[in-house]
């Protein structure tokens, strides 16, 4: 059985509620649409098989391509954005196998002060590549 799955939002355009009456209960969750046996259907994602599709192919492209954007600095690790790719490329079978058997170690958030136009500092944590890495990828799905 052949089987390709693509999320669609439901908070596009053109899958947005019509009428207030229609939205009643509208939630904008995503949905997995699925070809399998050649045929369209709707992928249920639940917690039996959530992990695979926060570790997919697709997505894990989608996740580097918007961590790359964001463009944020590196963490307590030191691994800035540009190290990402060849990091990846090199521990890319470690890090899903401690995903896939739940002992994946984030790292310590790098603490930072940001000062604020009246003077004062806010907290700033400001996790590893890796580690946004891994929670754009669950964010995503």
């Amino acid at each position: 059985m052949e089987e390709s799955v693509q999320k669609t939002s439901g908070e596009s355009g053109g899958c947005r509620p019509k009428s207030k009456t229609e939205s009643e209960g509208y939630g904008g969750v995503h949905t997995f649409m699925g070809i399998v046996d050649g045929k369209l259907v709707e992928v249920y994602v639940d917690s039996s098989n959530l992990l695979e599709y926060i570790l997919r192919l697709d997505n894990l492209n989608r996740v580097y391509r918007q961590v790359v954007r964001n463009n944020g600095v590196g963490g307590v690790d030191k691994i800035v954005m540009s190290e990402l790719l060849p990091y990846l490329k090199l521990h890319k079978d470690e890090l899903l196998k401690q995903l896939i058997d739940g002992k994946y170690p984030p790292l310590p958030v790098f603490r930072a002060e940001i000062p604020k136009d009246n003077g004062k500092t806010r907290p700033l944590g400001i996790p590893t590549v890796v580690d946004r890495f891994v929670q754009q990828a669950v964010s995503q799905v």
